[in-house]
């Protein structure tokens, strides 16, 4: 702290301030017409189907094709010209190779009501194959030439003979080779007086008698167009075809509605949650509290930058609902720092150090139980992203061994979660650690600031509790809960279509329906049993009709566009829409979920060999197992938990459950310094006394820090439950409840338990 001078306040304060504020607004310049971007602000954030509106679908090959490496690099080609057709410009395309799939994300068309998703999905899905065969039928030995032989196609119009009208056709132009296979052909089939015909995969689309030599390499498809068909034919044929049939192995849409309801929430529940971060921290920590907010802005600010693309050695990244859950997440466990580290100062003052020499002590014992901690979490994150993460990305590659059994996976939205939670965690070193402490070692340097009343009150007197000794009580309480978990499964566990396999279908309708007629008549259009809820939607007059139904097959795109006409021809005058499908196989179903338990073992896994190398001098492979028996206990309680307030076991289940092996286990690596800590101070000390101080030195800073990280997920619940978005409370409500079990867990069995495995040790 010595070399720290006063005007480096300033300096950090500063170069925070305009970060931030060129983080947020970003920097552009106009010539004209022409708006150039220099630097990307919040505003040139890409953001997810689930905010924006838009689909989410995985194809694979059909049984029996083995696809080459090379074909699936023309699908993704093909697939990237299909949508530039439909002009979609912001979408994303990826390939995994090792299970023969395509994953295609793309956002709504912006200002589109019109856009219809289910039938964009089966255009991209279509092989689009187009050949002119000799003769009526379709004899592939008599093939004269093929798509590959066009070089360009186009809506061009023809007067029919007999009417007189102008129809809309597909104009032909070969390329050099195909006008001269289609010269040599008709000049053959017109001396025989044969025909053509053309066909797109299996349908035939045009046949005609050769009435003429064609040498000028031009022909037309015609038949019963609109604009719109011909010009989706000729968009085909331009775009080439893919080399075999894909089927739709998941499918999700989501309305921009819904979406945009969604990110109002997020948004104004993280402004409330930083807000009253900033006011918790000043009104504890006083000055080192200020600080500590200035730090907490410049690491929203990083997090925003990472996202958006504003540093140049980074790519941009898609930000989703559970990515913004991730940031005021980050922002609260990043609180943990600085609540770690003050605490640490107030105790060197109360000890009777001057205010230079208790910054320089805290801060610096303070670290060890920062990096331990945030190392944890970090790895978390990294298993999140190298699980959901695309099949290009640096960790899903760095974890392709682990996972290599389950291919790519399309949930964006996790991979956004663990992105935002790791970035925020690596700018907690940087902002939490590293700007705090210099911001506050120049403050102190001014004589106002040596005041020892700025940076803590006077020491309270607290009454030390047998965290130890009442060990068999806190057992026996967790015993029960885990046991009631456990039961519970029995009493109906409500698993998720995106396990399971099957369909969910939700609409927006106004007025009434009946929803046991609909039920019926829904069950008529479909051909199986389904099930259908009803509710109010918050952001408007409508209500919201869910349709759900488990399938072996599931429902193509084109299935669910005839049910929704169907649905809307049945209910006309209830202005019928759809809000949001979701569609998934049950292999993808049984994959997804596998790869997700994967992910938990492996953490865990990884979690032990961290904590046994770093906590190596206390016994570290008995804390490391101790740590993990602990989480396993947390994530049993939380399933529990899961299943009595009716939420299904989805994808945001296991992103909670990942969320609490970071928290809960960061809990306990701060308690496990101590321990490192006391033993070098006490060696001889009996190993239960040690213990117990440990803990209840660690009590004060575990009940602040989880009540910051709880606020935050309570502001999160009050606002979407105002909002109406039930996406966001499947995630929110259960992860309260898992970061009290955390808290819970880390001081009243983890280190008991520990303490339990060496005592029992000792005795043999």
């Amino acid at each position: 702290m010595k070399k720290i001078k006063k005007p480096v306040f300033f300096i950090v304060f500063i170069v925070i301030a305009v970060f931030s504020c060129s983080t947020l607004f970003g920097f552009t310049s106009q010539y004209g017409d022409i708006v150039t971007t220099h630097i990307k602000g919040v505003k040139d954030i890409r953001l997810g189907i689930d905010i924006q509106g838009g689909v989410d679908v995985t194809f694979t090959t059909e049984d029996g094709v083995d696809a080459t490496d090379d074909q699936l690099a023309s699908v993704m080609e093909v697939m990237k010209v299909r949508l530039a057709s439909l002009n979609i410009n912001d979408s994303e395309v990826y390939v995994d190779n090792d299970k023969d799939r395509v994953i295609v994300r793309f956002p709504w068309q912006s200002g589109e009501s019109s856009f219809d998703p289910e039938a964009a999905v089966a255009e991209l899905g279509e092989t689009a194959m187009l050949r002119f065969i000799e003769g009526t039928e379709y004899d592939l030995d008599k093939v004269i030439a093929q798509g590959t032989d066009i070089a360009n196609a186009y809506v061009s119009r023809q007067q029919d003979s007999t009417s007189g009208t102008q129809n809309y056709v597909v104009a032909l132009e070969f390329s050099d080779e195909g006008t001269q296979k289609f010269a040599d052909a008709t000049s053959r089939l017109y001396q025989s007086k044969g025909s053509i015909s053309i066909w797109m995969d299996d349908t035939c689309v045009n046949q005609a008698t050769v009435s003429a030599h064609i040498t000028d390499g031009k022909a037309i498809i015609t038949g019963d167009y609109d604009y719109e068909s011909a010009k989706s034919l000729a968009d085909k044929i331009n775009s080439g075809a893919l080399p075999f049939n894909l089927v739709t192995s998941s499918f999700k849409t989501i309305s921009p509605t819904l979406g945009t309801g969604a990110l109002n929430a997020m948004i104004l529940s993280g402004i409330i949650a930083f807000a009253f971060i900033a006011v918790y921290m000043i009104v504890l920590y006083r000055l080192p509290g200020f600080v500590s907010v200035i730090g907490l802005a410049g690491q929203v600010a990083g997090t925003f930058a990472c996202i958006s693309g504003y540093f140049s050695f980074m790519d941009s990244s898609t930000l989703t609902i559970p990515g913004i859950a991730g940031i005021i997440l980050a922002v609260g466990m990043g609180v943990d720092a600085n609540i770690i580290t003050f605490e640490r100062v107030k105790e060197e003052i109360n000890a009777g150090r001057n205010v230079e020499k208790a910054l320089e002590n805290g801060y610096k014992r303070a670290f060890t139980a920062i990096f331990d901690g945030n190392i944890t979490v970090i790895i978390v994150a990294a298993v999140l992203m190298g699980a959901f993460g695309v099949p290009s990305s640096k960790f899903a590659k760095a974890l392709s061994w682990v996972f290599f059994m389950f291919g790519a996976s399309a949930e964006g939205t996790i991979y956004s979660f663990g992105f935002t939670l790791m970035v925020g965690v690596v700018l907690n070193f940087l902002m939490g650690v590293l700007a705090s402490k210099l911001m506050l070692g120049s403050l102190s340097k001014f004589k106002v600031f040596k005041d020892k009343k700025f940076y803590c009150g006077k020491p309270k007197k607290s009454k030390e509790l047998n965290f130890v000794g009442k060990k068999k009580i806190f057992f026996s309480a967790s015993l029960m809960l885990i046991i009631l978990s456990v039961v519970m499964t029995f009493t109906g566990v409500d698993v998720d279509i995106e396990f399971k396999g099957g369909t969910i279908i939700s609409y927006s309708y106004s007025g009434d329906i009946d929803a046991d007629a609909a039920k019926s008549e829904i069950e008529d259009i479909i051909g199986s049993d389904v099930n259908i809820q009803t509710g109010d939607l918050f952001d408007n007059d409508k209500k919201s009709l869910t349709i759900s139904f488990v399938s072996n097959e599931g429902l193509t795109s084109d299935k669910q566009t005839e049910l929704t006409d169907a649905i809307q021809e049945k209910y006309p005058d209830n202005e019928i829409e759809i809000l949001d499908s979701n569609d998934v196989s049950p292999t993808a179903g049984r994959e997804f979920f596998l790869k997700c338990l994967v992910a938990v073992i492996f953490s865990s896994i990884v979690l032990i060999i961290y904590i046994a190398f770093r906590f190596r001098k206390i016994g570290g492979m008995s804390a490391g197992v101790c740590a993990v028996a602990t989480l396993l206990h947390d994530i049993i309680i939380v399933y529990g938990i899961y299943i009595l307030l009716g939420f299904s076991i989805n994808s945001n289940f296991m992103a909670v459950i990942l969320t609490i092996l970071g928290y809960s286990i960061n809990d306990t690596i701060v308690i496990y310094d101590r321990i490192r800590e006391n033993r070098k101070l006490l060696p001889k000390a009996p190993l239960n006394e040690l213990v117990n101080k440990s803990i209840n030195q660690s009590v004060r800073r575990s009940v602040r820090t989880s009540l910051t990280t709880v606020m935050s997920m309570v502001t999160i619940v009050v606002v979407a439950l105002i909002f109406g978005v039930d996406s966001i409370l499947s995630f929110s409500v259960p992860l309260i409840f898992g970061m009290l079990v955390g808290t819970y867990s880390s001081l009243c069995i983890a280190s008991p338990l520990w303490v339990w495995w060496n005592n029992r040790k000792a005795k043999n």
